[in-house]
């Protein structure tokens, strides 16, 4: 049926006064105004019953202006027919690539196609997200919330001048802030971290809040723009109000003084009172009689009025229950228990005190119950009190024997008079056994002198604790000769016909000698090994001391996954032969590449679940070496290894002594903790949590320097540590992570945290990575690679 000719006279003059309307806002005779937004609905299969309502359009744009003004839900193109309908079928959707006729007034859109049509949507465009923000739950310390699901399906377009222009925006994460708005709180008020979740999640708890606050809560969607080069921006918010539950109340009250007693009452001080979890709603006094020789438990839920407790047979019972809703009800006042009136729905019943009523023999304590109330919930605080109330204090004394106004004077004179008394007859004492110490020291000393077999010659003298054992003394030639064939014996020997030795591949020079590669044959083998070199004969008796600590540490080794093998060893008359598993690439060597190798949008190569799985792994190995009780005396990221696997290789014998063909001697004081920096020896499985932060931190900082602006040496590390300094925190190290690694910086040795907790915590934040560590550059406030820290080798090696 056509429609009549009136009608689309109609039409034209109405778009013909809406062009007019244009050209004026365009000449700024109208102020301009925000042009609406639509939905790309997609591509359908053309439909036959849509025919007869065709009209001539070239664009989306007067096709979707057309449908708006009929009010229509769909705008239908198929090259230059408009159709107007008001639903559509999902399973007659098709591939996007079908609808590929363009447009006949813009080339650069597309009209429907071969059989298809394309569908826009005459809704108004709302924003991407969060969408329907909404409150599930409340407790204590946590609140829920929850949002739709973002639906990025949709080709968002806008209608401007030049008709639909694309618009990908892309939803990429949501980023969640809560502030507070109000609290019952005493304490300072903290500012609650930033919240980041993926564009997938629809609901988040915030967790750790404060009972009885009001917070506001607000959820921003950042979308990546590829008209803007991908930059994330702020694509749309909401925000809602929520309050946390009451909680019980704290902190605890002060305990009623009693002022004054009768054979029927009791009138006590109350002091104000301070309520951190939610409002002072109500206080209870609670009045108990307490038997020494029949006790019964405290039991809440039979706690009531007098007459309630006659009935249940339990000594005790609500007296009064006063208001506190009031600013003026929270302060000092006097409260007499046991005065026959009625408070709020409890009878104060007069008590019964006399003591020659053996019935009523037992003493009463008054207690107090605390009610907040908020919001339809109610916690109640019950402090239950001992025997201590009846005791008299120096601030009793004006009740029983002093003046008012007197007590604090007599109080504080006593005091001093005490205390006097006592450090004088300190001081008598110390002086009296002094000089009887010197007495018996000299007596000693003449009858020692006297004695003709005593030596006439100095005694060397010792600091307190400078003892020395016997296996703390540098060994002669011969003991260190019995003592190293002794450990070679107990140590998994390898005949010498089993070593293939590279005599010109020296990888390194380790603290006794050179480090060359070769090959471990015999029974079926043939494994690539590092060997450690060692000629006895030339080595001081420090280097012998220590070559024999080492091997007492590989006596101790067992197979492990994290920690480099030790094959064992081969002696002959002149070298001895340590065979290890070989690893050339150092942790150090690896972090600096994924530099060079990182993809564009990325600072490293590496993935964050990768370095946090070497932390997790690394402090892995520290703990197991640690239940062996062997140290590893110079714990860096030269003595850590990464296999073909990408695993990590803790060296026991540590780093190389010479780092590359340049000769640059390895300097390992920048991982060293404060202790050791002061005495060397001083090695604590508390140094090396120390020292394995410091290469967490480098895993990090993908291989920069620690304390980068301080010069190398003991003393230059030890005051900058000593100053509060550490390694900062990179941008795109998150808080989480780092306060692990400022746990394991403590200066005081017993307070940094041990390796099993260590690991405990990496693998908590190993279930979102990127909630830890975030390499990608939007991360970071410049795209440039002066955003990680500064590689600067010269103060980690210096030239031999």
């Amino acid at each position: 049926m056509q429609r009549p000719i009136a009608w689309w006279w109609t039409w034209a003059i109405g778009l013909l006064l809406a062009n007019i309307c244009s050209s004026l806002e365009k000449s700024n005779v109208y102020p301009m105004r925000e042009e609406p937004a639509y939905y790309y609905v997609g591509c359908y299969t053309a439909r036959t019953d849509l025919l007869k309502e065709s009209v001539y359009a070239k664009i989306p744009k007067t096709c979707i202006e057309i449908c708006v003004q009929e009010g229509h839900i769909y705008a239908v193109l198929a090259t230059e027919n408009c159709f107007c309908a008001s639903y559509l079928k999902a399973q007659e959707r098709l591939d996007e690539k079908l609808c590929n006729t363009r447009c006949l007034a813009n080339k650069a859109q597309y009209c429907g196609g071969v059989g298809v049509h394309s569908y826009y949507s005459t809704k108004q465009l709302r924003q991407p997200a969060p969408n329907h923000l909404r409150l599930v739950n409340t407790t204590e310390n946590s609140i829920s919330i929850v949002w739709d699901a973002y639906e990025p399906n949709n080709l968002l377009v806008s209608v401007g001048t030049e008709g639909l222009t694309p618009q990908a925006n892309q939803v990429s994460k949501f980023i969640i802030k809560c502030q507070v708005v109000h609290s019952y709180s005493s304490l300072p008020v903290f500012e609650q971290p930033e919240f980041v979740v993926q564009s997938t999640e629809t609901e988040f708890e915030l967790t750790d809040l404060h009972p009885a606050t009001h917070y506001n809560i607000s959820v921003y969607a950042m979308c990546i723009a590829q008209q803007l080069e991908r930059k994330e921006t702020e694509c749309g918010h909401a925000t809602l109000s929520a309050a946390t539950k009451v909680g019980v109340p704290y902190p605890v009250p002060v305990q009623p003084k009693i002022i004054t007693r009768t054979d029927y009452s009791i009138t006590v001080e109350l002091a104000p009172m301070q309520n951190d979890n939610g409002p002072l709603s109500k206080l209870l006094i609670i009045v108990e009689y307490v038997n020494n020789a029949l006790r019964q438990t405290f039991d809440a839920q039979l706690l009531g009025s007098w007459q309630e407790s006659q009935q249940n047979g339990v000594p005790y019972y609500i007296a009064a229950e006063l208001d506190y809703d009031r600013p003026e009800d929270n302060r000092t006042k006097h409260f007499v228990v046991g005065d026959g009136k009625l408070y709020g729905r409890y009878h104060n019943v007069p008590l019964k005190l006399r003591s020659d009523d053996q019935q009523y023999s037992s003493h009463v304590h008054i207690s107090l119950g605390v009610v907040s109330t908020l919001q339809n919930f109610t916690k109640t605080l019950y402090t239950r009190r001992n025997h201590e109330q009846h005791t008299t204090s120096l601030d009793d004394f004006r009740y029983a024997t002093f003046e008012r106004g007197q007590s604090s004077v007599v109080a504080l004179a006593v005091t001093c008079i005490i205390f006097g008394s006592c450090l004088l007859l300190s001081i008598i004492t110390y002086f009296y056994l002094r000089y009887e110490t010197c007495q018996s020291r000299v007596l000693s000393e003449r009858l020692r002198n006297t004695h003709e077999m005593t030596p006439q010659i100095s005694v060397i003298e010792q600091e307190n604790n400078g003892y020395l054992v016997e296996e703390d003394l540098p060994p002669t030639l011969d003991s260190f000769k019995q003592q190293l064939e002794a450990l070679i014996a107990e140590l998994q020997h390898i005949p010498r016909c089993e070593l293939r030795i590279n005599v010109n591949d020296v990888i390194g020079e380790g603290a006794f000698g050179n480090i060359i590669t070769g090959m471990l044959c015999g029974n079926g083998r043939g494994n690539e090994c590092a060997m450690h070199v060692l000629s006895t004969d030339k080595m001081k008796a420090t280097s012998q001391c220590q070559l024999l600590d080492e091997m007492q540490q590989l006596k101790k080794l067992q197979r492990h996954e994290q920690v480099l093998d030790f094959c064992g060893i081969s002696a002959s008359a002149d070298w001895l032969y340590l065979v290890m598993e070989l690893q050339s690439v150092s942790l150090k060597q690896r972090l600096l590449e994924s530099r060079h190798e990182a993809p564009i949008p990325r600072l490293s190569s590496l993935s964050e679940q990768l370095v946090l799985q070497w932390m997790y792994e690394l402090s892995s190995a520290a703990a197991y070496l640690n239940s062996l009780q062997v140290q590893q005396r110079h714990l860096s990221s030269y003595s850590v290894y990464v296999t073909t696997e990408s695993k990590l290789k803790l060296c026991v014998l540590g780093p190389l002594y010479y780092v590359n063909a340049n000769r640059q001697q390895c300097d390992p004081r920048r991982w060293l903790s404060p202790e050791m920096l002061r005495e060397k020896h001083h090695i604590t499985s508390k140094s090396a949590v120390w020292s394995f932060a410091c290469i967490a931190w480098e895993c990090c900082a993908l291989g920069g320097t620690l304390y980068g602006n301080v010069l190398s040496g003991e003393q230059h590390l030890l005051d900058a540590i000593r100053s509060g300094m550490r390694p900062t925190q990179p941008v795109y190290v998150f808080s989480d992570l780092y306060q692990i690694l400022l746990n394991c910086w403590q200066v005081e040795p017993s307070e940094r945290i041990g390796f099993e907790d260590v690991a405990f915590a990496i693998r908590q934040l190993m279930t979102s990575p990127k909630h830890a560590i975030c390499f990608d550059r939007s991360m970071s406030d410049t795209d440039t690679l002066e955003t990680l820290p500064l590689y600067l080798p010269m103060l980690e090696t210096r030239n031999s």
